[in-house]
């Protein structure tokens, strides 16, 4: 089976000299051989769409300042007494913006036949995380979902009830830009909140309990999307901000429980199951040596086409030794190789190591 790159989509900012300069470097690192081609709309995941909701100050108010210097600074969003919430007000605002980088993409793939049948990855942060990141901020940011997050659960239900709305506005933009630019898009589906919930909820011994809910949401998110007649992919998270995760995993048994209650309910929709990255390095750790960190994976649905986030830029060794342990835990060749996150918190030579690393795992 062959191996396919996948570039979960930001690079460092240096490199972030336009569309098609972003376009042609994932392209130049690993030729045709790609799960997509990536063009990140905001470097810094959802800063920008966080920093933005002041705009609706008629609706929404600062009920926590932050300045963003780490995770317990993140700022939240109340709704005002009085004021009804509409998807306007959370919508992440990006067909036009969408459009230019479609433009930029049909030129690069015009040029290079082996891009043929290559579709433009587009970041969809799950609404969840949308949701939770603008109504509960750092309550959520400091424990994920549980512990301090529930010293302040007024926060955590205000945010609950707001998602609804958030996920009709991500699906409408969708939606719009599916009717406008059709099967050129894949939507790569990023989610920290449902990784962590579960990385907590393993700590805490509970993962019974939060694995059905935060499977029910992805699934019928994933479903959503497959009947707008879009692409996904999955992308799991420990976060990454400032080049570090919030939480650090034991195992890989989180990520498992998770996707074999999203499995589950997937086929209930009648849902096809899309490919998911399993990111295995964490912040700036490289994957674990240890084969016992990758074992759950005997347990993994069979159906997830996997892609093994395994990819460290300080070592090319020891990224090939954990992909050999992934794959051996999962009992098949993986469908793609990748870093744990996007490239965005490293420098450029060290993109360009994890790049070349890539280019070597799927040329074997």
């Amino acid at each position: 089976m062959t191996r396919y790159a996948h570039f979960v989509g930001s690079v460092p900012e240096e490199l972030m000299t336009g569309d098609e300069a972003v376009l042609r470097w994932f392209a130049d690192s690993n030729g045709g051989r790609l799960t997509g081609l990536p063009c990140d709309l905001d470097p810094d995941w959802i800063l920008d769409y966080l920093r933005e909701r002041s705009k609706h100050e008629d609706v929404l108010e600062i009920v926590r300042p932050g300045k963003f210097a780490d995770y317990s600074d993140f700022p939240n969003y109340g709704l005002r007494p009085g004021a009804k919430l509409e998807p306007r007000h959370v919508s992440m605002d990006r067909l036009e913006r969408i459009g230019s980088v479609v433009a930029a993409f049909d030129r690069v793939r015009a040029e290079r036949p082996e891009l043929a049948q290559t579709k433009l990855q587009l970041s969809q942060p799950n609404p969840l995380d949308l949701t939770m990141f603008v109504f509960a901020g750092a309550a959520v940011s400091a424990g994920f979902p549980l512990g301090q997050a529930l010293r302040r659960s007024n926060l955590i239900a205000a945010a609950l009830r707001a998602l609804p709305v958030v996920t009709a506005a991500v699906l409408e933009e969708i939606a719009a830009v599916n009717e406008r630019y059709g099967d050129r898009v894949v939507w790569q589906v990023e989610s920290p909140f449902a990784l962590l919930g579960m990385v907590k909820a393993d700590q805490l011994g509970a993962k019974w309990a939060a694995a059905p809910l935060l499977a029910r949401q992805l699934a019928d998110l994933l479903t959503r999307i497959h009947e707008i007649g879009a692409q996904s992919v999955v992308h799991l998270c420990y976060g990454d901000y400032q080049h570090k995760s919030l939480l650090s995993p034991r195992s890989l048994a989180p990520a498992v429980t998770l996707l074999n209650h999203t499995a589950r309910r997937l086929r209930d929709h009648d849902t096809p199951l899309p490919a998911v990255h399993i990111p295995c390095a964490f912040g700036a750790e490289p994957a674990p040596q240890d084969p016992g960190f990758y074992a759950p994976l005997r347990r993994l649905d069979p159906g997830w086409n996997i892609i093994a986030g395994v990819v460290s830029p300080k070592s090319d060794d020891d990224s090939a030794h954990a992909l050999s342990m992934f794959e051996e835990a999962a009992g098949r060749t993986a469908y793609g190789v990748a870093t744990a996150c996007g490239l965005g918190r490293c420098d450029v030579a060290d993109a360009q190591r994890a790049a070349a690393t890539m280019a070597r795992l799927t040329a074997e």
